[in-house]
């Protein structure tokens, strides 16, 4: 197949061939709709300007008639009027006296060899088919004027010279009486009779069959220009609002390619600015993501591999014969041990949290027991250098739905990271107040503080404001991530305020109910 009949079939089928297709179709229904809509009015506007035309021409005809008739007081100047009018106007027209005798026939004499005139039913053998007007001249009824708008093919108005050669033979007179007939007459109506029809033929009725006819072809070509033009509109209108969309399809396989850098011009607020707008936060996020999966990476990799080396270095020693296999080389390697299975299970729980699928054992009651043991434990390890650890609670009638494990785990984790940056002879306080909607839980301490630069980023994964990594300033740095990530499982919420040399302070926020 050829690449300019794929390159059709692609445009076809693409989202602007079909709302080129569609535009399209919409404008021919439009343009026929109109198009049939402004023939059918043209059609009855025509036929109902004929009728009048028709109606005004029947009345010039009677008006004729009657000027004749009044002019003259003669029947074969009528005749000689009718047929004018049956030429002119293509009508058959009949004079009807009250007594039912025809005197003027435009498509036929009315008189035979002995000047006798015929009735209307021996005349014409449909008289139904004509228009019966009445003739009024001074006030009285001479007559009717009958009138056929639309003779047979078969009947022809008479011609003049039929009308001439019908008057000499009257003129020829009762040939019993030997006189010699008069000679044949050079003019056949009066003056007055020619006048008149003479000012009937100076009016001619527009054509209005061709008025329609051209109305129509001139609505036909407009409406296919008016066509061609709607649809070279819509393609361009189209192509210029699918830009945005060829370049977010562009910018999407690029970075289905691996290129994360990618982004779109954000133009507007319509819904292909949103779009455009969306698809560069995901691409930054998914780079962000892309980017902290390698640093994950890599701090698993430093956070294993730093005891691992330790146990190992142990082990090689104790087999080369260097170390003595004594008990405290046992409980290096089993500190060693504890502090990698202890990472290990933080990734773990990490994972969980993430995935949504970490499971709660809630039990309904007071925390403040729970809290308080919990921190009870590193009094110890505070008298060992001087740090005031106090414990105070407030409202400890307050009932909750809380998982006592992992309560103990977020008080030990804040616990330990106060105790990890508040420098000797230091103060750490914890403390409970209940209330009608819950639980805060407050831990201080006088330690260094935090930067304001690091504040929003102490909850990240393996992030430590101190990046030496020495195991004097703090662990792996998954402490924080995994007490945030128990707190919302609680659908509770943690803040934090701490400034350099102020101090820290974390409060945790419990509801009554995780429902």
């Amino acid at each position: 197949m050829a690449l300019g009949t794929v390159s059709m079939l692609k445009w076809f089928f693409g989202l602007q061939g079909r709302l080129t297709l569609g535009f399209a179709l919409v404008l021919a229904l439009s343009i026929a709709s109109v198009s049939a809509y402004s023939a059918y009015a043209t059609r009855v506007e025509t036929e109902r300007f004929a009728a009048e035309i028709e109606l005004a021409r029947a009345e010039r005809a009677e008006q004729l008639v009657k000027d004749t008739f009044e002019a003259n007081q003669d029947w074969d100047e009528v005749q000689y009027a009718v047929q004018q009018v049956g030429n002119l106007f293509g009508w058959r027209v009949a004079i009807e006296l009250d007594s039912g005798l025809i005197v003027a026939d435009s498509h036929k004499l009315v008189r035979d060899s002995q000047g006798s005139f015929e009735t209307t039913t021996e005349r014409f053998t449909r008289p139904a088919r004509f228009t019966k007007r009445p003739v009024i001249v001074n006030g009285e009824l001479i007559g009717y004027m009958l009138v056929d708008e639309r003779p047979s093919r078969q009947e022809r108005p008479l011609s003049m010279q039929d009308f001439s050669e019908n008057v000499f033979r009257q003129f020829l007179g009762d040939r019993s009486t030997g006189a010699p007939p008069p000679p044949r007459p050079t003019q056949i109506a009066s003056p007055t009779t020619e006048n008149l029809v003479a000012e009937v033929l100076e009016y001619v009725d527009p054509p209005l069959s061709n008025l329609q006819s051209s109305f129509q072809r001139s609505l036909v070509v407009a409406g296919i220009a008016a066509g061609f033009a709607g649809l070279l509109i819509v393609m361009l209108l189209t192509r210029q609002a699918l830009a945005p969309v060829r370049n977010l399809t562009t910018a999407a396989s690029s970075l289905g390619a691996g290129d994360l850098s990618q982004r779109v011009p954000e133009s507007g607020t319509d819904e292909i600015g949103i779009l455009a707008n969306t698809f560069n936060t995901m691409a930054s996020d998914l780079e962000l993501a892309v980017d902290q999966r390698r640093q994950l990476t890599a701090d698993v990799a430093h956070e294993l591999r730093t005891p691992l080396t330790n146990i190992q270095g142990y082990l090689e020693a104790i087999k080369d014969g260097v170390v003595d296999a004594d008990d405290e080389t046992i409980d290096t390697l089993h500190s060693q041990t504890i502090h990698l299975a202890n990472l290990i299970e933080d990734l773990r729980i990490l994972a969980v949290a993430d995935a949504g699928a970490l499971a709660l054992n809630m039990s309904h009651g007071s925390p403040v027991p729970v809290i308080e043991d919990s921190a009870a434990h590193f009094k110890q390890r505070a008298r060992e250098r001087n740090i005031e650890l106090n414990i105070s609670s407030n409202g400890t009638e307050t009932a909750i739905d809380f998982d006592e494990t992992r309560l103990r785990q977020i008080v030990s984790n804040l616990v330990e990271n106060a105790l990890t940056h508040t420098p000797n002879n230091g103060r750490i306080s914890v403390s409970t107040e209940g209330h009608t909607e819950g639980l805060d839980l407050e831990i201080s301490d006088s330690g260094i503080g935090i930067s304001e630069d690091d504040i929003p980023r102490i909850f990240d994964q393996f992030y430590r404001a101190d990046q030496s990594r020495t195991r004097a300033t703090g662990g792996a740095g998954l402490g924080l991530t995994i007490v945030k990530r128990l707190v919302e499982a609680h659908n509770g919420d943690i803040s934090v305020i701490s400034g350099p040399a102020t101090g820290t302070t974390f409060k945790i926020v419990l509801p009554i109910s995780r429902i």
